[in-house]
Order: structure tokens, then sequence, then C-alpha cells
């Protein structure tokens, strides 16, 4: 039985580091690209897997359910709104990551419209993306402060720090000369 146990164990410290190891390689690809620390996912048994059937804008899909269709708010973050700068570009790359794909979410509860909040992730080939970092990454989204809590500490850091980056090296709507966040523009709408 211990000798089980201690094969185990040192599968899982390898899988641990093989995934720490592709992450890594993905990111060294620029030495400006900050680097992350690995997911600390070793299986998907927790989420719930889903289809992506349609992406309404750049923070917000539609999945099916065992049949049944569900809207996801991606957690933590906030893409430009329908007719507001590089809000298409936002969608266009969500569409990109997850678009019609088989997606694994984390869910984190309902918002106050009813929809399933969630940080998204996407395999693809061996690598394992968290879709909301993504998005903000490539400078396609902002970091929702007010409503990041639920997430441990070490991910809003690397959100925050995601964000920062893009912002310094002029990703995506940090091009723009002063980019209004959506929650700005939402309530310049209103008034």
């Amino acid at each position: 039985m211990e000798i089980s146990l201690t094969i185990l164990s040192l599968v899982l410290i390898l899988v641990t580091f093989s995934l720490f190891s592709l992450i890594a390689k993905a990111f060294r690809g620029s030495k400006n690209t900050p680097l992350r620390s690995p997911p600390t996912i070793l299986s998907f048994d927790d989420f719930l897997e889903v289809k992506v059937s349609w992406v309404v804008d750049g923070d917000t899909v539609d999945v099916i359910d065992r049949g049944r269709k569900v809207r996801v708010r991606l957690s933590a973050i906030d893409c430009p709104e329908n007719g507001q700068e590089f809000s298409d570009k936002a969608m266009i790359a969500l569409i990109g990551l997850i678009g019609g794909k088989q997606v694994f979410l984390e869910t984190h509860g309902l918002d106050f419209y009813g929809r399933t909040v969630a940080t998204i992730y996407v395999q693809k080939d061996s690598d394992i993306i968290n879709v909301n970092e993504k998005m903000v990454m490539c400078g396609h989204a902002w970091v929702m402060r007010r409503y990041y809590n639920h997430l441990p500490s070490n991910r809003r850091r690397n959100l925050n720090t995601l964000e920062r980056w893009a912002k310094n090296n002029r990703v995506g709507l940090w091009k723009s000369a002063n980019p209004v966040p959506p929650w700005r523009w939402r309530n310049k709408k209103a008034a």
C-alpha cells in the first residue's frame, strides 16, 4: 500500500512538473511576456464540461449543458461593450479561442442577471488555457477588481500582472490613447 502511494505521489509530481514546463515554454515566446505560475488543475473531474454554442460578446457565451442552453459570464474580467471601440476585436478573439469548442467551466455562482459566472478553460493540444486570463493578456479585457475576490490571491495577482503587462506593451485595447473601461462607458451612455 505504501509503495502504491509513493508511486502515485511521484506520478503527480511528474505530471505537475510537465504541465509547468509546457506552460512556461508557451509563455517564453517573448522575453517581455509575463511568466505565469502553472494552473493548479491536475484534472477537470470537478469541472463542468460543455460545448460553446454562441459567443455573445467578449465576456459572455452560451453553452450547451446536457441539452440545455446556459448563458455564461466570464468571471473577473470586462470587455468593451457593443458599440465601444475594440468590442468587435474582443468578440472575435473569444470566438477564436473557444467558438464551437468543448470547454471546462469552473463555476463561481450566478450574477445579478442569472448568468453563470465562470472561469473558462480550453485544452489545446497538451496546453490548458485559462480563457479569462488570456483575454486580459491579449488586451481584450480589463480586470474587474470589484468582482474578483472569490478567486484565490495568486489568481488575482496573476490577472493584475497580465493586465499591467498588456497595458505597458500597448497590446489590444491598450493601443488606444485613453481606453474607457466598459463600466464607465455604460454609466456615461446611461446619463
